[in-house]
């Protein structure tokens, strides 16, 4: 449960900030109604297209809704989000399924769902910019009759408040200057794109808008609906039109855009856990490692092990369950899994690894690695059960997927996985000398039925090389310390070559 600000008496009862949600609060990019996914953006430049969000997009997003749900403590949006995103507003309008009506206000009350409110007091502040006024009324009626919501601040001193509102806004400013740096194979690779194509992408759309956006006015932000009607949106059409312009490499600054926009919050924040959809480009896109070298941040623990922390969360989430995974699930069917004990040690597991482990600029050792991450699986698989059994939908929810550790130093390649023999390749320990090396750990995630079906989940995630002063001797401790079973093998670790990893060595 989150914390409650009853013990401050300069806030009212409903009156959060960051600091108090505890129960693993995540942020959803795909609830940002600017949000689409991949192909169907790309259908957003043909001539033909029509104004408006899709009818498939508000489907795509309205699943990553109920999965954000399901794979949260608390889920805070953004309310301009709540407002302008029919994906979730469709649930409180007054031609709203009753049952789905209820659940969303219990996800309200029981602040598994939390506004976010950027600047104004109350959940129904009216907006300047121009939105349907009928999904405003039904939203004044649902905060003011049907719920009694949470709502999360920076700070609800408005100064204070104010001068964090503005570092989101350079957040976005800032980062949109390292662009034109980004490396190409890295960038080819997280885009799903020829390396040809990276370059080409670099040395035209990003680098004219880091360009742009060093020639703004630097006493103000730089605003996405401004950086939008520059380069991304057609031509004499407004943005919440969703019509993009030609060109090879649209689609991608756009992906790349709204990322960084969605990443300054939870970033500024330092506590919801950003999450990407499986559709979209990973966070290691933006490859915010790189324009932390040479700043001195990269020195600080704290700095590194929040990085750290969100690449891996990123990572993970997207490895747990697939896209539209939940779009089969009502909310009537979330408010009940929500309070079964299976969904409560998933979300205990997932903090206990995710923020627990990385709290206090640390980040968890090898084993706590293995340990939790098996953990996560076991639980995860429990609780897909438990929605399976608990939903009214037949379809979706079929992904189970095991996380395997993997501890690699000069040919030696250790593998551990929940309820799995550890292996080794035969012989190989044997061989190596008194020298020092380097041991790296590699965390993998593989799908059950994928894995039968060869290929699996085929990404996994990197972490800090660490150094070895004598390779037998550590690696005989390694094996000493993880005290089960140890299978030689004829062959070196399956997977190994398969696999890309998402994140460079440190």
């Amino acid at each position: 449960m989150n914390s409650s600000p009853s013990d401050r008496p300069d806030r009212a009862h409903n009156q959060l900030v960051f600091a108090d949600l505890t129960d693993y609060p995540v942020m959803a990019q795909a609830l940002d109604n600017q949000w689409l996914p991949a192909e169907l953006a790309a259908d957003r430049q043909r001539a033909g297209a029509v104004a408006g969000t899709p009818p498939a997009a508000v489907a795509a997003a309205s699943a990553e809704f109920r999965r954000a749900l399901v794979n949260s403590g608390t889920l805070v949006v953004n309310r301009a989000f709540l407002l302008n995103n029919e994906a979730i507003y469709a649930n409180y309008l007054p031609t709203a399924d009753a049952a789905e009506y209820a659940a969303f206000a219990k996800l309200l009350n029981s602040r598994a769902l939390v506004p976010y409110l950027y600047t104004e007091r109350s959940a129904a502040t009216e907006y300047q910019w121009g939105y349907d006024r009928s999904v405003h009324q039904a939203w004044s009626r649902m905060v003011g009759d049907e719920s009694d919501p949470g709502l999360v601040r920076f700070d609800w001193d408005d100064e204070r408040n104010a001068d964090a509102a503005v570092s989101v806004s350079q957040f976005f400013s800032k980062g949109l200057l390292p662009l034109l740096r980004l490396q190409v194979p890295r960038l080819a690779r997280d885009l799903g794109i020829p390396q040809e194509q990276a370059a080409a992408m670099r040395a035209g759309i990003l680098k004219d808008i880091s360009t742009w956006a060093l020639q703004q006015d630097p006493d103000a932000p730089v605003t996405r609906n401004a950086l939008y009607k520059e380069f991304i949106t057609r031509p004499g059409t407004e943005t919440h039109q969703m019509l993009l312009r030609d060109g090879e490499h649209i689609v991608h600054a756009k992906q790349l855009i709204d990322l960084l926009y969605n990443i300054g919050v939870p970033m500024i924040a330092d506590s919801p856990t950003p999450l990407t959809p499986p559709d979209s480009p990973r966070r290691t896109a933006l490859q915010e490692e790189k324009s932390r070298e040479g700043s001195g941040s990269d020195q600080d623990p704290g700095t590194v092990s929040r990085l750290l922390r969100g690449l891996f969360a990123d990572d993970l989430h997207r490895a747990v369950d697939g896209p539209n995974s939940y779009a089969g699930l009502s909310l009537d069917d979330i408010t009940r899994l929500r309070r079964t004990e299976e969904w409560r040690a998933y979300i205990d597991a997932l903090d206990s690894l995710v923020r627990q482990g990385f709290r206090d600029g640390r980040t968890p050792t090898p084993e706590e690695f293995a340990a939790g991450t098996s953990e996560i699986a076991r639980r995860h698989a429990q609780m897909l059960r438990a929605a399976r059994k608990g939903s009214s939908s037949r379809t979706g929810l079929q992904r189970e997927i095991v996380s395997v550790l993997v501890i690699e130093s000069a040919g030696v390649s250790l593998q551990l996985a929940a309820g799995e023999e550890v292996s080794y390749l035969s012989g190989s320990i044997q061989l190596l000398g008194a020298v020092a090396g380097t041991l790296t750990m590699r965390l993998e995630f593989r799908d059950l039925k994928g894995r039968r079906q060869r290929g699996g989940l085929g990404h996994s995630l990197t972490f800090p090389t660490r150094r070895l002063g004598s390779l037998k001797r550590d690696w005989d401790e390694i094996l000493r310390t993880h005290g089960r079973r140890v299978v030689e093998t004829g062959a070196a670790a399956p997977g190994r070559q398969a696999q890309a990893d998402q994140q460079p060595t440190a």
